[in-house]
């Protein structure tokens, strides 16, 4: 099946988690605003009316107690006896008058502890009396005022007046009522409140609100304003259908020029009034309770358009950057999949993005070792079986005629025995074997035994040449046979003549000993040569741990076979001290003959 190749594909990470956040944030703020909205309106208009019972009913209470106080000092004047006597009292002269004028100080008292007290007046009959202290005879044109007229008309009833003041021309609200001595008639007693005091208990209010005097126009106003019908409307528009009867406050919506207003109107019961009745109406427009509200809502909205801001610019930053990120993981792991293995070995963060990270870099790392050994593997393989036909190629030039070679040794034994040379016949034999033993061989690999055998000759060989300057012994601990390489004895017992047993003036000795040691076989050869020399020693054994060719062509190659042929874990070992001799230990793992038969 034939493999696709590999397409990068464009990131849809970024795009998605911001679609995510528009619909999962975005989405229900809107909805939840709107709701909030409508929810907040109304809220607003149940608190703003709240606000305005609350209002009208402080205010209400407030002028209540004024004006109980105001009826109450009406009534102690009312029954003032020195007061009387002065009312009472035929002057013949203006010190009599001064003198009781000087002694009553009720009046100043009052204005002077009442701060709800703006003036009082008493209109008297009696003529001897002067203008002054707050009496003041009554005149022709007093008479013909309408609320002097309902005062004497009601007989002693209290009334509330809004009027202007008969000495200083101040529009001001009156409690008026006559009094009486019996059935004789002293006078029109007016007690007014003071204006500040008005104002300051309407300023409390946090709306707009008005008092009215028998469903009159407002009498007072807050905001101060010289007709406040002229933002709202004519009066009548409003109370015509909410006159307060037997309920003291009516909480309604009406429609006034300028739109809709939500008012509450609150009945002051004044104790004692009959004739006279009072309201307090507070009022806000529905538009200015809206446009409040809108103004929270358009201050709430711009904080959480900036809040949105904010966390979409942060939620960009962080995407950007996981996006960044996970186009490089992308990027490697395409280099990667295409046989790149150049790629940096850490990513920035600290999150699963980058253990992912890592653990492609060391999955490319193991794959990049996996490559270098396979292609050592195949590398050392290829030298090896080039080695193994140049040495098939010697082999076989070594065989040319080896029948002529045979015929020619024997022909040489057989004159030294003709010469009674017997030693010389014995060499030429055993060479004759030698050389047939090397020429037979024709497999990868063969016994133990026969390797054994064959380094035999070559010693007996060596025996002949040397004399008694060499000696040898061979030994083997076990009684089965094994398979090795061939040739893996002979050129390593050839260097410990070469190199340790010929440059010696004493008798040598060579021993070679077969053992096993667990699953491994172990060869071993030992001279007492002269050894080598540590610095070139331990180059020796690093060549061999190294597995690297060198000058020793013997000792290398060996090695190199059977590291090649067995594995790295065999191989061979040279121990050595100069001057007293040199170890070599051969180890090859342990096959047994049925294997190579076949068995």
């Amino acid at each position: 099946m034939k493999r696709k190749p590999f397409t990068k594909r464009k990131s849809t990470i970024q795009l998605k988690l911001l679609s995510m956040y528009v619909i999962v944030l975005l989405i229900p703020i809107i909805l939840v605003g709107y709701y909030l909205s409508i929810e907040l309106r109304e809220n607003l208009i149940e608190t703003k009316t709240k606000e305005i019972e609350q209002n009208t009913e402080k205010i209400e209470s407030d002028l209540f107690q004024a004006m109980s106080n105001v009826i109450l000092i009406s009534d102690w004047l009312y029954q003032d006896p020195e007061l009387r006597s002065i009312l009472e009292t035929e002057y013949t002269s203006d010190y009599e008058i001064f003198r009781d004028y000087q002694n009553y100080e009720m009046f100043s008292d009052y204005l002077k502890y009442y701060d709800e007290l703006a003036n009082i007046r008493f209109f008297v009959e009696n003529d001897t009396l002067r203008s002054s202290l707050g009496l003041f005879p009554t005149t022709n044109d007093i008479k013909q005022e309408e609320w002097y007229q309902r005062a004497v008309e009601k007989k002693g009833q209290f009334t509330w007046e809004f009027m202007k003041d008969p000495v200083t021309q101040q529009s001001l609200l009156y409690l008026t009522r006559s009094v009486y001595d019996g059935t004789q008639f002293l006078g029109v007693l007016t007690v007014a409140m003071s204006n500040q005091k008005i104002s300051t208990i309407l300023s409390s209010s946090t709306s707009p609100v008005f008092i009215t005097l028998d469903d009159e126009t407002p009498i007072f106003s807050y905001p101060r304003s010289e007709n406040i019908m002229v933002s709202y409307g004519p009066y009548e528009d409003i109370v015509k259908l909410k006159k307060v009867s037997d309920e003291n406050s009516i909480t309604a919506q009406e429609e006034v020029n300028n739109g809709p207003v939500n008012l509450n109107i609150r009945k002051i019961e004044i104790p004692k009034i009959l004739n006279s009745q009072m309201k307090v109406i507070g009022l806000v427009p529905t538009n200015t309770i809206v446009a409040e509200a809108n103004q929270v809502l358009g201050n709430a909205y711009l904080v959480v358009a900036i809040v949105f801001a904010i966390t979409l610019l942060l939620l960009y930053t962080f995407i950007w950057r996981f996006n960044r990120r996970i186009l490089r993981l992308q990027d490697a792991m395409t280099k990667v999949a295409h046989g790149n293995f150049s790629i940096p070995s850490t990513i920035e963060g600290t999150d699963e993005i980058t253990d992912v990270y890592e653990q492609l870099y060391l999955t490319m790392e193991s794959l990049q070792q996996l490559i270098e050994n396979n292609y050592s593997h195949q590398l050392s393989k290829q030298n090896w079986e080039i080695q193994k036909k140049e040495s098939e190629f010697k082999l076989l030039a070594s065989q040319i005629n080896p029948h002529f070679l045979y015929n020619t040794l024997e022909m040489i034994r057989m004159k030294a025995l003709r010469n009674s040379d017997r030693e010389v016949a014995e060499i030429v034999k055993i060479l004759s074997k030698l050389m047939r033993k090397a020429l037979e061989r024709n497999h990868d690999e063969q016994s133990l035994t026969d390797e054994l055998k064959f380094i035999e000759m070559y010693l007996q060989i060596q025996k002949l040449r040397f004399g008694e300057r060499i000696s040898y012994t061979i030994s083997k601990d076990f009684e089965e046979d094994y398979l090795i390489l061939p040739m893996v004895l002979q050129p390593l017992v050839e260097n410990s003549f070469v190199h340790g047993i010929e440059p010696k003036v004493e008798k040598g000795h060579i021993h070679i000993a077969a053992s096993k040691v667990e699953d491994e076989l172990i060869l071993l050869i030992q001279d007492n040569g002269i050894g080598i020399a540590e610095e070139k020693l331990k180059n020796l054994q690093e060549m061999l741990i190294e597995a690297k060719d060198s000058d020793r062509i013997g000792l290398s190659n060996v090695n190199l076979r059977i590291k090649q042929y067995y594995g790295s874990e065999y191989g061979v070992r040279i121990d050595s001290k100069e001057n007293e001799g040199t170890t070599i230990t051969i180890t090859l793992p342990l096959k047994e003959i049925r294997e190579y038969k076949g068995e």
